[in-house]
């Protein structure tokens, strides 16, 4: 499954208004809701940057690491006249936004005056097929499957839900900026939603087993605590122990007459270890995301941040280059990033702009007892014993801006462009364009 797949970072269940009630019958009640989009994506920029080597050896002597848009193989045009130039990318695809096709089926039913029970399934499925192969079968991803029980003392959330650590910055994506755009695909040559600013100032959430308990509202402000299946980092800590605790915080309160105010503090926090060694020899990756939404009349604008370790650039605790370094030690990164989204929302426009940044910061060169030995861990760019250097992603940095036109409720179309800006630690460069445009029809 292509890495898109798992940064998509927002739901259907949390749109009250795309709820349709089907059927109701013995106390229970059916509704269901869901999207079906499709769009036009074409790419022009700068391909990956190439390994640079000795031209007396042919050996590696600069490798860029992490990051940036690699489909150098597929769609990279070589310089004819100089095989060492970095190659240019260009292609378009017919393929899914934001959002995937989504199917959501739920059933409700009352089990007092002041507590309700509800139970609800949500397909995922692309449109563009695995590297371009028509043949090729598309899966459909249960992405969500939980049971619910909401009563005055608050709600209880159990099965595959979204989860809560960078939940508010998915969510200003979705809301004020790609919600029926596309933004930055990510997964060119493969398949699965796209990634909106995802990566480029904002983290994925992602989706995962657990439970999570919901305060009610007080004074406009909602605890959400919960604990989350743990993830594995592979290839570095590849064991874990104890359920992955997250919470956010919010704070909503109207403005007048004329807007609303949303406030976000959310953060998880994880122990890893390794395979065959003491619970001693262990890390912990963690992070923590703010920010808000304000609206005032049709000026809607949502800030966002986050800071943590072993996080990665696109979603909490990826495997990546981006999360730890390739060490014994497998270092764990820390990283952060800033997003910024304002949107104009008219009777029948909405007009949205964006930016954001991700950041790595790079590991000093440091001693670590690695099986009962001492060894010195070589910083980020420095060279290795056989000379060569590895060039850590710096930063990526994405500016988008979309056009929506709402047709109908149910029915919009969209242009939109991104523009997405790689730096290595010693200095490669990435730059690359898209224009997307197409349909989306929602109920």
């Amino acid at each position: 499954m292509s890495l898109a797949c798992l940064l998509v970072s927002f739901t259907l269940a949390r749109q009250a208004a795309a709820e349709i009630s089907v059927v109701k019958a013995d106390g229970w009640e059916m509704f269901t809701n869901g999207r079906l989009s499709g769009f036009v994506s074409y790419l022009n920029g700068e391909g990956y940057p190439l390994i640079k080597t000795d031209p007396m050896t042919n050996t590696p002597i600069q490798t860029p690491i992490g990051g940036g848009l690699d489909t150098n193989n597929a769609n990279g045009i070589p310089n004819a006249n100089d095989p060492t130039a970095q190659p240019k990318l260009e292609s378009m695809r017919i393929r899914s936004g934001f959002l995937a096709n989504v199917l959501g089926v739920g059933f409700r039913r009352q089990l007092s005056e002041t507590t309700t029970l509800t139970g609800y399934l949500e397909l995922w499925s692309d449109i563009e097929s695995e590297a371009r192969k028509k043949y090729q079968p598309m899966p459909v991803d249960v992405r969500q499957g939980f049971t619910r029980v909401q009563g005055s003392w608050g709600t209880v959330t159990v099965g595959r839900m979204l989860t809560l650590f960078s939940r508010g910055a998915a969510e200003i994506d979705f809301l004020y900026g790609h919600g029926f755009a596309v933004g930055f695909p990510t997964a060119v040559e493969s398949y699965g939603p796209a990634a909106g600013h995802i990566g480029t100032g904002a983290l994925g959430p992602g989706f995962a087993a657990g439970i999570v308990y919901s305060t009610p509202l007080l004074a406009g402000l909602q605890l959400n605590a919960s604990v989350f299946d743990p993830v594995l980092l592979n290839g570095g800590w590849q064991r874990t122990k104890w359920v992955r605790p997250e919470a956010e915080l919010t704070y909503d309160a109207t403005l007048g007459n004329v807007g609303k105010l949303h406030l976000f503090a959310n953060g998880g926090y994880q122990k890893v270890y390794r395979n065959n060694e003491p619970d001693s020899t262990s890390a912990a990756a963690y992070g923590a995301g703010y920010g808000g939404r304000v609206e005032v009349g049709p000026v809607h604008l949502g800030v966002a941040g986050h800071v943590g370790q072993g996080l990665g650039l696109y979603y909490a605790l990826e495997t990546s280059e981006a999360a730890f370094d390739a060490t014994p030690a497998h270092r764990l990164r820390k990283s952060d990033g800033y997003y910024a989204q304002l949107q104009l929302a008219l009777r029948k426009f909405d007009f949205n702009v964006g930016a954001g940044i991700s950041r790595l910061k790079p590991l000093p060169q440091e001693t670590a007892v690695i099986a009962g030995a001492p060894v010195v861990l070589p910083a980020d760019g420095a060279p290795d014993a056989n000379g060569g250097r590895q060039s850590l992603i710096k930063y990526q940095l994405g500016m988008s801006a979309v056009i929506v036109y709402h047709v109908t409720p149910a029915f919009h179309v969209a242009v939109d462009y991104f523009r997405g800006d790689f730096r290595w630690q010693l200095g490669e460069h990435q730059v690359v364009n898209f224009v997307n445009t197409g349909v989306t029809m929602v109920w």
